[in-house]
């Protein structure tokens, strides 16, 4: 490779670096700059970061499950929690392929959350598709042997709060069949 080709390749991959973080800067100011931005990108995707405002994050969403056997008899297992952990590595800050499953199980749980903090009808959640991703991702993480049923408790957990106050729960689920198509 010439060395003018290769000066060429490097100046067009500073140039498309420097864009980019141009294009990620501007898109995380306020609102009014992120509508104009969006037709000059042609496409190519902006990341949008959120981290602090206008709501920042004080609590931790957990998953915990429990199985019981086909009877209404059969005693409960203790709760367990399922909720899946992502490894952070180096390397995750430019490029995370593993992050968007759990991310959209969040993002489940989080709804949810907001469902019950607006005092919303139990029968309205359990047929929201936020309540059927979690109920999906829960049958999948259930560890039960021949257990026929399982529950799902959501359990929002407040790091900061006074330990009496940590633990605040958002929904249980009904009693579930095992797999669900």
């Amino acid at each position: 490779m010439s060395v003018d080709l290769r000066r060429a390749a490097g100046t067009a991959a500073a140039v498309a670096i420097t864009a980019h973080l141009v294009a990620t800067s501007l898109f995380n100011t306020p609102d009014s700059f992120n509508l104009d931005l969006r037709r000059y990108v042609g496409g190519w995707t902006v990341p949008g970061w959120r981290f602090f405002a206008p709501n920042p994050g004080v609590q931790n969403v957990h998953l915990l499950v429990r199985t019981r056997g086909g009877s209404t008899r059969t005693a409960p297992s203790d709760w367990v929690d399922v909720t899946p952990t992502i490894r952070h590595g180096f390397w995750n800050v430019l490029m995370n392929p593993k992050s968007r499953g759990p991310k959209a199980l969040f993002d489940a749980m989080q709804q949810l959350s907001v469902m019950k903090a607006n005092y919303s009808q139990f029968d309205w959640m359990v047929s929201s598709t936020a309540y059927e991703l979690v109920r999906d991702a829960a049958s999948g993480l259930v560890s039960g042997g021949d257990s026929q049923e399982f529950q799902f408790l959501l359990l929002n957990y407040f790091p900061a709060a006074p330990p009496e106050k940590r633990m605040q729960p958002i929904l249980v689920s009904r009693w579930e069949g095992r797999f669900h198509a």
